[in-house]
């Protein structure tokens, strides 16, 4: 598809002014082809934790839009990722979502790879004089670890994910967040009938926080819901306690799908990850992290709250999703002083898509 579709100057300052992304941008299937070509096939996404690879031969499964991969821990140590893909015919190498193996051999023609990829062996490859399997090694992904998150860029020209990152480790201290304390005790998986875009906008404002979670507005100030859209590829959101000075609860949205949500009293983390399956579905997989001295009633506590207002959000992105679907409307008008988190985002957004 031509990038001419999203180069449209008037476009470019109409966000700049507040408004939206255009609706057909969260419901036509050829722009969720184009983002996947563009954003998701090209960017540092967050994939897991150390935890699911801890010994040689672990390994896990996931995608990055419709990229197949696979993590796995090899015999030196390190951990790789690749696509998930068999040089021989494109079959899916691994089906499993996650396990231990000491070589990943395709379930289809039985093609093996060595935990770093090379072509260990294929079957009959005897018979075939110009067989050359020193040059059929699984596809390599870039890989490296923020503490025990993983992330994976498959761009073959992926800078270090520290640029990506800036000054984000600083924030996570300040806020009391130490990944040497920190232990992965849940993950929990919501499908969403909503484009990706809605599920991270959602996230990136408090707007709508007094109306649609009641429960969350008795526990946050969000009159004093800050926001800071400071830096380029992450926006940072800081909700005061109510009652309580000085404490509160920070979120971050790191570019392009990747949310956080952090507390340091005790010491808890969230990484979220919204992962499209189509234009108008989402599979949103939240990682619980929290300190190894923190209690069974605090863990129940904060995983039941977190359900609680995640089952809210969807039902704000489902009903996003339907009006923009309608028709009805070409684009929304933000409220730029409590919205100014999803025209960071969506200038993302347009900056990647519009990109020569």
């Amino acid at each position: 598809m031509s990038s001419n579709l999203y180069t449209d100057p008037a476009l470019a300052s109409a966000l700049e002014r507040g408004d939206t992304l255009p609706a057909r941008w969260y419901v036509d299937s050829q722009i969720l082809d184009y983002e996947k070509d563009r954003i998701f096939h090209r960017t540092w996404q967050y994939v897991g934790h150390t935890g699911q690879v801890s010994t040689a031969g672990d390994f896990f499964t996931t995608n990055l839009g419709d990229l197949p991969v696979v993590v796995v821990r090899d015999t030196s140590g390190a951990i790789r990722a690749f696509a998930n893909v068999c040089r021989h015919r494109g079959s899916e190498v691994v089906l499993e979502c996650a396990g231990n193996r000491k070589t990943l051999q395709c379930h289809y023609h039985g093609w093996t790879y060595n935990l770093d990829g090379t072509l260990r062996t294929a079957p009959r490859e005897n018979e075939q004089d110009t067989f050359a399997k020193e040059t059929l090694a699984l596809a390599p992904f870039a890989v490296e670890t923020w503490g025990p998150l993983i992330f994976v860029n498959p761009a073959p020209t992926a800078g270090p994910l520290r640029d990506v990152l800036g000054e984000l480790p600083a924030i996570f201290e300040r806020a009391g967040i130490d990944f040497a304390r920190m232990r992965m005790l849940r993950r929990d998986v919501y499908e969403i009938a909503s484009n990706w875009k809605i599920v991270v906008e959602n996230f990136n404002e408090c707007y709508h926080c007094p109306i649609a979670h009641p429960k969350f507005s008795e526990v946050i100030d969000t009159n004093a819901y800050r926001v800071d859209t400071d830096h380029e590829y992450f926006s940072t959101y800081y909700g005061p306690i109510l009652g309580s000075p000085g404490n509160g609860v920070n979120y971050a949205t790191l570019w392009p799908n990747v949310l956080f949500s952090l507390y340091g009293n005790p010491p808890n983390l969230q990484a979220i990850s919204v992962v499209p399956i189509d234009a108008g579905h989402t599979r949103q997989v939240v990682d619980y992290f929290f300190a190894a001295d923190a209690s069974e009633a605090q863990i129940r506590n904060d995983v039941e709250f977190s359900d609680l207002v995640t089952r809210e959000d969807i039902v704000l992105c489902e009903s996003v999703q339907r009006g923009l679907r309608s028709g009805a409307i070409e684009h929304g008008k933000l409220m730029l002083s409590r919205e100014r988190g999803i025209q960071h985002f969506q200038k993302l957004v347009y900056r990647f898509l519009s990109a020569e």
